[in-house]
């Protein structure tokens, strides 16, 4: 579904849940998310939509110069697994290549620089999710717990690091988890892991947390200071 104001079109992105009332925000893509009940009617949530139309276009503005402010020149650093990652531009068509803390892209300007990061990260971070998936996975059936092989769903969110839905044996993942150090990743992996067996925040549930993972607590409060 896509939405037009002012000649701008949006891409508008819902979600059904149980949820009480239409919520909508303007997503970091500038996309519109709206979350809505299963029973509300597709007519009403593009109502809704249209009763909102002033704060769009300004919100979508906002991100949009704050993405500009962020762009990649070339000597940008960035956050990429605990550690600065520096941005080198090639004046020469090459792939994206990682060595050491150095990332070499070929850009002539920070929008390109921005689309090759964005396309080695998101290959990056499929490959490690994967490799921690199954460590994650293993690690629990090595200790006699009964847990299915997660299904990844990678995401960018902003209001958590991941998500367990164990009826269907899915897990989500923030993308953004790879500004983070690999011990913290790997502990966002065993806590939706241990909710296959604990969906809450128990005392049991954190016993088996902890005693799968160790270093739970350690990393997680990298990921709550900031």
């Amino acid at each position: 579904m896509e939405f037009t104001y002012q000649g701008r079109r949006y891409p508008v992105m819902i979600e059904r849940k149980r949820v009480k009332n239409i919520n909508l925000h303007v997503r970091t893509d500038g996309s519109i998310y709206v979350s809505a009940a299963p029973h509300v009617p597709e007519r009403v949530i593009l109502e809704f939509i249209e009763k909102n139309a002033e704060r769009i276009a300004p919100a979508s503005d906002r991100i949009r110069e704050k993405r500009q402010k962020q762009a990649l020149s070339d000597g940008t650093q960035v956050p990429w697994l605990g550690k600065p990652l520096t941005i080198r531009y090639s004046p020469r068509p090459c792939p994206t290549v990682r060595e050491g803390d150095v990332l070499t892209v070929f850009a002539r300007t920070p929008g390109e620089a921005e689309y090759a990061f964005i396309q080695w990260r998101n290959a990056e971070c499929v490959a490690l999710f994967r490799e921690l998936n199954k460590e994650t996975c293993e690690a629990f059936r090595a200790a006699g717990y009964q847990v299915p092989y997660a299904r990844i769903e990678i995401k960018d969110m902003t209001s958590r690091w991941g998500s367990c839905t164990a009826k269907s044996g899915r897990i989500s993942m923030n993308i953004r988890l790879m500004q983070y150090p690999l011990g913290s990743i790997r502990g966002v992996f065993f806590h939706e892991y241990t909710h296959f067996l604990h969906q809450n925040h128990s005392a049991a549930f954190y016993a088996v947390l902890r005693r799968l993972y160790p270093d739970y607590d350690r990393y997680d409060a990298l990921l709550r200071s900031t």
